[in-house]
């Protein structure tokens, strides 16, 4: 009788396993564009660079950014890997990836190389990464030592600099006939500060520790005609950062 006890006990508890097994691999997916917004601040993105030397890295770094999702959610949930946007100042940079990825509840899944070819400019800030549309910002494109989280979408410097990316980002699409009037180049001009930044970056990545005798704070920044900034030396050695980032060394 205990014996007949015993293995009941036994086959009842590998029944409720089961069960509750064949529950959590039966529980629906939901798609990440249809959660709440509650259940979205349950998911966190992190996003990181590795430099990418097959490309040409004369004049600037090109960057690859794979991404890892953790879902702290109760729910399974579905990505089309296609719908990723990395949002810039003057483009879009399209997902590499395709097909559907779940995320199951409690877990991470990692993308590898989601986006391709991120210029070093595009690495400062200045954009977002969204999934679908600008209503699911996932993280602003600020790589902290290669690393960027959805935690920074609360940063309100980011928030600020970031206000007309995507309003210029629509504006190019609805200008791309070929056409150059004064606001297209307008929408691909730098600020002071984001110049003054991928200065910065050219710098630290040549090995220069000052220009002509001035640092990066001293240098006097004069907006160019070609919506790029020259920023000159107390010796009068100017440099010259053109709207797609690169560096002139314009001479004196």
């Amino acid at each position: 009788m205990k014996k007949s006890l015993t293995l009941s006990v036994i086959l009842l508890a590998l029944l409720l396993v089961g069960c509750a097994t064949n529950s959590n691999s039966q529980k629906e997916s939901t798609y990440y564009q249809d959660l709440s917004s509650d259940n979205k601040t349950s998911v966190k993105f992190t996003f990181k660079i590795n430099q990418d030397d097959t490309e040409d890295n004369t004049a600037d770094p090109v960057y690859v950014v794979s991404a890892n999702i953790k879902n702290s959610t109760n729910k399974n949930i579905k990505f089309d890997r296609s719908k990723f946007i990395c949002v810039l100042p003057s483009n879009k940079l399209l997902s590499n990836k395709s097909g559907i990825l779940t995320v199951k509840s409690g877990k991470s899944k990692n993308i590898n190389q989601l986006f391709e070819k991120m210029p070093e400019q595009g690495t400062l800030g200045g954009g977002y990464i969204e999934y679908l549309n600008s209503d699911n910002k996932l993280a602003y494109t600020n790589f902290v030592k290669n690393v960027a989280r959805s935690s920074n979408l609360t940063d309100k410097r980011l928030v600020h600099a970031n206000k007309d990316v995507n309003a210029n980002s629509r504006f190019e699409s609805d200008s791309s006939d070929g056409s150059s009037d004064t606001n297209t180049s307008n929408s691909k001009s730098l600020t002071e500060s984001q110049a003054r930044k991928i200065l910065g970056k050219w710098a630290d990545s040549n090995g220069i520790s000052s220009f002509s005798g001035s640092t990066l704070d001293e240098l006097t920044g004069t907006e160019d005609d070609n919506n790029g900034w020259h920023f000159t030396a107390k010796d009068g050695t100017f440099w010259l950062v053109l709207p797609n980032g690169k560096i002139a060394l314009s001479g004196q």
